[in-house]
């Protein structure tokens, strides 16, 4: 797939994936919503493109157990890697076959155990080592899935945002997009659509910050008789917003 393919592609996903956030909230949002509506509402709240990246990691990690558990070199960056990280290893259980994961992590367990064993224990640490940055820790592979995936949709969306105004319609939804990536596309972004971009996103996070203050003032007990409102949920929203890596 060429370069302007996978970016049209990548767009899709995005258009595809906004539309269905605006579907869910809006169910969600609803007062007759069951429980499978407010579900999916509540799963429609998180930005995006965290969402999507995400399943490009899952996808990463199915397509990394069928197709090169078996292959030396992958098993060799594998070891380097020293696994996955904490935020990926639980997705193993659903993603991975046991006997894909039995395979590479007898191959982790024995290098590690190794390095154990040819190595002296360890020093205290000095004074000065204190001071000194730590060794860069080796990167998840599914964290390096999610994170060219993450820049892929960012430039397709800084991009989209150039040339089609209807993409800005469906980003007006305050979940659309966390500070991270609201962040990221404006990075890639144009000057203009950068600009704007901020522009409106800090109209939402101005929305929030009111509805953190009042939900914190109708916590206090003088005020807890007076009836929540869109700020009831806010605490929640934030969390998602300003979650970081």
């Amino acid at each position: 797939m060429n370069s302007r393919a996978g970016q049209e592609a990548a767009l899709h996903e995005i258009v595809t994936a906004l539309r269905e956030s605006a579907s869910a909230v809006s169910s969600f949002t609803g007062s007759v919503a069951d429980g499978s509506a407010k579900q999916a509402g509540a799963s429609a709240l998180q930005c995006v493109l965290c969402r999507l990246a995400a399943r490009s990691a899952e996808r990463s990690l199915r397509t990394f157990f069928s197709e090169f558990v078996n292959d030396p070199r992958v098993r060799e960056n594998f070891r380097g890697s020293r696994g996955f990280c904490r935020e990926h290893t639980p997705m193993l259980a659903q993603c991975g076959e046991a006997l894909g994961v039995a395979i590479l992590y007898a191959d982790l367990a024995d290098e590690i155990r190794r390095r154990w064993r040819s190595k002296c224990a360890p020093q205290k640490r000095t004074l000065l080592s204190r001071w000194l940055p730590a060794a860069e820790a080796p990167i998840c592979p599914a964290c390096s899935a999610e994170a060219d995936a993450e820049a892929r949709f960012a430039a397709a969306l800084a991009h989209g945002l150039h040339e089609d105004e209807s993409l800005w319609e469906l980003l007006d939804g305050d979940g659309s997009l966390c500070a991270r990536h609201v962040e990221a596309v404006a990075a890639t972004a144009s000057p203009g659509v950068a600009a704007r971009l901020l522009a409106d996103e800090c109209l939402k996070m101005d929305r929030l910050c009111a509805e953190l203050e009042e939900f914190v003032r109708k916590n206090d007990y003088r005020f807890r008789d007076e009836p929540w409102g869109s700020e009831r949920d806010s605490w929640r929203r934030a969390l998602l917003r300003l979650c970081r890596r």
